[in-house]
């Protein structure tokens, strides 16, 4: 590939990263202010109702632009694409939300059939088995179904619905035979959702005020860069695609 269309994918790239750096953060800023909406008349309730409609399209469509970007449009194109397919995006979104939450319920639930579990094994073995190992190895599996399997057969299929609207949710699993993929999709996950919150919740011995709000502000920084860089990366290879800022044609080199 020549270096005149080379450079343009790099600035597409700069483009969509330097958007994202700015509107998560607006995103961030919503989120902060819906969480404080009091919902105490209907009044207000139907106010936090409404901004977390804006909060979840918004959302959507910022996300939704960046699978578009890295799939090959360029980001103005990406961003048009992103709304046009929006309705697809939002139902891929509240059916992984729901998906999750039913995860989530799953792991209160879990508790008793593990607690049966061992009383089981305990009665056919013989032998005292610790409920603490059966639930660790519920644990277990449930992260990696929570931070690998459904990321792996569900990004995919939001990548299609931004890209292809309806027609991309045969896109699910797309990447599932690439086995690099399996293993960047848990690493990238937890550097995006759950490393920042280390960073943050890390208190570092400071001998005065001034320097623990240089050292939060530091934290929380690394933490907002840690997050948009490694799902923006996640996002890229899932997408598997390149970003190009025009639609002009470049020669290719031999």
């Amino acid at each position: 590939m020549s270096t005149q269309t080379m450079v343009p994918k790099a600035a597409g790239a700069g483009v969509l990263a330097g958007i994202h750096l700015l509107a998560n953060a607006a995103l961030l800023w919503l989120g902060y202010y819906w969480l404080g909406v009091p919902e105490s008349r209907t009044a207000t309730l139907l106010w936090s109702a409404l901004v977390a409609l804006v909060l979840a399209c918004l959302a959507c469509w910022l996300h939704g632009a960046a699978f578009a970007g890295f799939r090959g449009a360029p980001p103005a194109d990406a961003f048009r694409q992103a709304l046009r397919h929006l309705p697809a995006v939002l139902v891929a979104a509240v059916a992984i939300a729901v998906l999750y939450g039913l995860l989530a319920a799953w792991q209160d639930y879990s508790r008793e059939p593990a607690f049966r579990l061992v009383s089981f094994l305990t009665l056919k073995l013989r032998k005292p088995v610790k409920p603490t190992a059966v639930r660790r190895v519920f644990d277990t599996a449930l992260w990696l179904v929570r931070w690998m399997v459904l990321p792996v057969f569900l990004l995919p299929l939001v990548s299609g619905a931004a890209g292809r609207g309806w027609a991309g949710f045969g896109e699910i699993a797309r990447r599932a035979r690439a086995w690099p993929y399996w293993i960047a999709v848990p690493v990238l996950l937890g550097c995006a959702f759950r490393a920042p919150f280390w960073l943050l919740a890390w208190r570092p011995h400071m001998h005065s005020f001034a320097a623990e709000m240089v050292s939060f502000v530091a934290r929380l920084l690394a933490a907002y860069l840690l997050f948009v860089g490694s799902w923006l990366l996640l996002v890229f290879l899932t997408a598997g695609g390149s970003l190009v800022r025009s639609h002009s044609k470049s020669a290719v080199s031999p």
